[in-house]
């Protein structure tokens, strides 16, 4: 196996066999099942609550009954992405993982450490025979990328524990004790007037080889939005000429930065429309040269199709796409550093000549939040389409008195010899909600190296998540 030459076989032994087992957003029925038979194979209580998050017990050791019940908490689903022509099917194909240079990637897929290693880190400690620790909790929810929706669904009754690990973070060394909130907004535009083709030429424009990423944690780094790449090579091309839009498609999920996005034109003059993407490519090949070098826009002829929106209906749809707010758009001054409210331009698509878009706004400030959500709303509405926010979730607040964080640190300065960095995050976390779902519960949030994470590029530092257990064990013990 992958992992034989690796130290802690134990933690990617439980690693492996979670990614074995399909566990996209929304189809966790057979992680759920796997996490129920692994707790009765080690003897530790396991409940599926009724909204399908699955919660394992393990009792006090002897000594340790005095203890104050503990929590750790991961979610059970993954973003799933694959490169371009992989075959892989997420419904029923295993991640197959490789490790290479002092890390864990997957072939031609993303890795699913988020949040993978978190469970086989809980897993760990749960299973370890010679561990003394207290009263133990485990908390795996369900499709947590795709809205949160097993945290706001749990239920108090459920949760013995009041001190929560969240293990869904992705830089060793960081507490994280706040997070931003969030909110979706989606478009459609159906009112169009799709007209027969019958004369031009058709053009597959597409835009690919960006890094993409995860739409909170990498929206600071400056990657390119392959959505809004596309929408920029179209305008551009619009600026000049008639431009008829038949087909668009980019992005994945809304808490991904798009990677690659296209669509299928119909225009008076392909060669006039050539030059201009290449030099577009040109400005974009500079502009991207540290933040996405291996940017590309590329123009294929295809033959006519039957139908295209009218230029109209097309300029509309390309102007809310090329206009859209994305990216950062203000960085906190109460905590320097740190991204204050973003937007990010996550999916499009085309189905019998109407078009869809989503976004995912998030914010640590509440006002802001729903003011970008409005912003793009506004916009989308000028334009033609019906816009509406989705159901938003709330920011964590930062907890200046928790004992939790204390005693975590202290811990921490102990097993390393360094201090952790105590802030808040902008990517959203699940402890937010479980702190208003579960009164009076005190959350921290912590993980390995884990870069990437939302595609195909996802890894994760081997020797960080070995550490991370280790320091979670040791933790555990102290009496």
């Amino acid at each position: 196996m992958w992992y034989d030459n690796l130290e802690n076989k134990n933690l990617w032994r439980i690693f492996n066999a979670i990614s074995e087992i399909p566990r996209e957003s929304g189809h966790e029925e057979k992680i759920r099942e796997f996490l129920v038979s692994w707790a009765k194979e080690h003897n530790l209580e396991a409940k599926i609550d009724r909204a399908g998050n699955v919660i394992i017990k393990a009792e006090a050791t002897k000594g340790m009954e005095k203890k104050e019940p503990l929590a750790l908490q991961a979610h059970m689903d993954m973003v799933c992405v694959k490169k371009e022509g992989s075959k892989h099917d997420f419904r029923k194909d295993p991640i197959e993982i490789l490790a290479k240079n002092g890390k864990l990637v997957a072939k031609d897929t993303s890795l699913g450490a988020d949040n993978g290693i978190g469970m086989a880190i809980a897993m760990d400690a749960l299973s370890d025979k010679e561990l003394e620790h207290g009263r133990l909790e485990a908390i795996f929810t369900f499709s947590e990328e795709t809205g949160l929706n097993g945290a706001f669904q749990l239920e108090e009754k459920d949760v013995v524990s009041r001190r929560l690990i969240n293990l869904d973070s992705e830089e060793e060394g960081i507490f994280y004790i706040g997070c931003a909130g969030g909110v979706d907004i989606t478009a459609d535009y159906e009112n169009m007037s799709p007209e027969s083709v019958t004369k031009g030429k058709a053009l597959r424009v597409k835009a690919s080889g960006m890094l993409g990423g995860h739409s909170g944690g990498e929206i600071h780094k400056e990657r390119a939005n392959a959505i809004k790449v596309l929408a920029r090579a179209l305008y551009t091309i619009q600026k000049d000429q008639d431009l008829l839009l038949s087909d668009i498609k980019g992005g994945t999920r809304r808490n991904v930065i798009p990677s690659s996005a296209e669509a299928l034109i119909v225009v008076n003059d392909a060669d006039k429309a050539r030059r201009a993407i290449s030099e577009l490519q040109k400005k974009l090949s500079d502009e991207y040269s540290l933040s996405d070098p291996n940017i590309r826009l590329d123009v294929e002829e295809e033959s006519l199709p039957d139908r295209a929106l009218s230029d109209f209906d097309s300029y509309d749809v390309i102007g809310v796409l090329y206009s859209s707010p994305n990216g950062v758009r203000a960085m906190s001054l109460k905590t320097p550093g740190i991204v204050e409210t973003s937007s990010n331009l996550a999916v499009v698509s085309m189905k019998n000549m109407k078009v869809f878009v989503e976004w995912s706004v998030r914010s640590l400030v509440e006002s802001l939040r729903d003011n970008t959500a409005d912003e793009i709303i506004a916009l989308a509405s000028l334009c033609g389409f019906n816009a509406k926010a989705g159901s938003a979730y709330p920011g964590w607040a930062p907890n200046p008195n928790s004992s939790l964080s204390k005693e975590l640190r202290e811990a921490y300065r102990e097993f390393t010899g360094k201090d952790p960095v105590v802030t808040s995050i902008h990517a959203g976390l699940e402890c937010g909600i479980i702190n208003d779902r579960v009164k009076g519960m005190d959350s921290i949030s912590i993980g390995p190296d884990l870069f990437d994470v939302h595609s195909v590029n996802e890894n994760l530092d081997i020797k960080s998540a070995e550490r991370l257990d280790d320091f979670i064990k040791a933790f555990l013990s102290k009496k």
